[in-house]
């Protein structure tokens, strides 16, 4: 007689702090990320944070955390190690963006990347920060992308800034959301 034990093997993971509350998510073949939007486009005018990813396996997407991010917190997003038995349970709502509170015309997003300070600021467009972790069976890649779109005039011509940069386990990104007043990507 044979007695076979599934294995606890680690993956890499993203663990996300708001205002020292931790919440860990990982996928071993799949892909999680961290997404926080600053919206400014007619009335839709919100600042939001998303954590989830896509299981290959098992051909589903979970959700950690879905929802309004208020001005002036810190989040922290570390790449890590975990075990499965690590991992948060994954929320069964979503947030209803349309019930968020309209955010100040002057509130933007402050990234730290290993000693590097990048800020956006919109008047009408949109911010977006993406910590983007892919884990497959023989390598995992992990990337952070900050991207802004001001929207300059009423025919829809736009000006786009982009910064993008490969992390690695035991890297951290530092987020704030609160007055900005220049673009610096």
């Amino acid at each position: 007689m044979y007695c076979t034990k599934k294995l606890e093997l680690p993956m890499i993971g993203f663990e996300v702090i708001i205002n020292k509350k931790s919440l860990v998510g990982g996928i071993q073949d799949g892909v999680i990320s961290v997404i926080i939007d600053r919206l400014a486009l007619d009335d839709r005018n919100y600042l939001a944070i998303n954590f989830g990813g896509y299981d290959k396996e098992t051909d589903s997407h979970t959700v950690w955390l879905d929802e309004e991010l208020p001005i002036n917190n810190t989040i922290t997003v570390k790449v890590i190690e975990l075990s499965s038995n690590e991992i948060a349970t994954s929320l069964q709502n979503r947030a209803n963006r349309e019930n968020f509170v309209k955010v100040p015309s002057n509130i933007g997003l402050e990234v730290t990347v290993r000693e590097e300070v990048l800020s956006a600021h919109i008047r009408k467009g949109s911010i977006h920060f993406i910590a983007t972790l892919l884990n497959d069976k023989d390598k995992c890649e992990i990337f952070v992308d900050f991207v802004a779109t001001e929207c300059m005039d009423s025919e829809g011509n736009s000006k786009k800034y982009w910064y993008k940069k490969a992390l690695q386990l035991g890297d951290s990104v530092t987020i704030e959301a609160k007055e900005i007043t220049k673009i610096t990507i």
